[in-house]
C-alpha cells in the first residue's frame, strides 16, 4: 500500500489551474503510482470524473479504494458523469461500485466488454445510463465539452479526451501508445487531423 491511504488526492483541488477559469483539477489518482486512475475536474459547481480505475495494490473491496469525491454518493446530482477511457480495470475497476444513475462516457465496444466481463470478473458491469465516444464527435454534458479521440492501447476501443469548460481545455490521455496496430491514430493526434 502507498504511504498516503488510496483515498487521498494527490493534489488538492483549491486552485490547480485557476479559479479565474472557474475549473478546479484534481489527481485523486494516477499521477505517482501506475493504475487507480482517477482525476476530478470541477466547473460552476458540477464535476466530471475522468476514469475511476482500480489500484492495483487493492482488492477492490476495501472502502478506501473508492476516492472520496462529491457525487459519488446516490442522490447527490453535482456529478454530471464519469469518463471511462478504456476497459482496463485500472482505469474502470471501481464504475461497478457507483450509483447505478451514474452517467457514464464511454465507447460502444467498452461498453459491450464491460458487460461480457462481468460474467467472469469483477471488474465488468452492465450500465443503465451511458453515452457513448466516437472519435472526434464532441458531447456537451453541463459546462464540460468533451471530444473522444481513439487511442491506440493493448484494451480495444480506447479513448483520449480533450475537455474545455470555463475558459480552459485539458487533454487527458488515458492510456496510448503509438507503436501498435493502430499506432496511426496517435500520429493523427500530433498532426490535429
Amino acid at each position: 500500500m502507498n504511504e498516503r491511504a488510496s483515498n487521498q488526492p494527490e493534489h488538492q483541488p483549491a486552485a490547480a489551474i485557476s479559479d479565474q477559469y472557474n475549473l478546479r483539477v484534481c489527481v485523486h489518482r494516477g499521477a505517482r503510482q501506475i493504475g487507480g486512475s482517477c482525476v476530478e475536474l470541477c466547473c460552476e459547481g458540477k464535476h466530471l470524473l475522468l476514469d475511476i480505475g482500480l489500484p492495483l495494490d487493492s482488492d477492490g473491496h476495501d472502502p478506501a479504494a473508492l476516492p472520496d469525491i462529491s457525487g459519488l454518493d446516490a442522490g447527490n446530482r453535482s456529478l454530471l458523469g464519469v469518463v471511462i477511457s478504456h476497459a482496463h480495470s485500472d482505469h474502470c475497476g471501481l464504475a461497478d461500485r457507483l450509483p447505478k444513475e451514474t452517467v457514464f462516457l464511454m465507447g460502444a465496444a467498452t461498453e459491450r466488454i464491460l458487460a461480457a466481463a462481468a460474467e467472469f470478473t469483477p471488474y465488468g458491469g452492465k450500465f443503465e445510463n451511458v453515452i457513448h465516444l466516437e472519435d472526434r464527435k464532441p458531447i456537451e454534458l453541463g459546462p464540460f465539452q468533451i471530444v473522444p479521440f481513439l487511442m491506440d492501447h493493448s484494451a480495444y476501443d480506447a479513448y483520449s479526451v480533450l475537455i474545455a469548460a470555463g475558459g480552459r481545455r485539458l487533454f487527458y490521455t488515458g492510456d496510448l501508445r503509438a507503436h501498435g496496430r493502430k499506432g496511426k491514430l496517435f500520429e493523427r493526434l500530433l498532426r490535429r487531423r
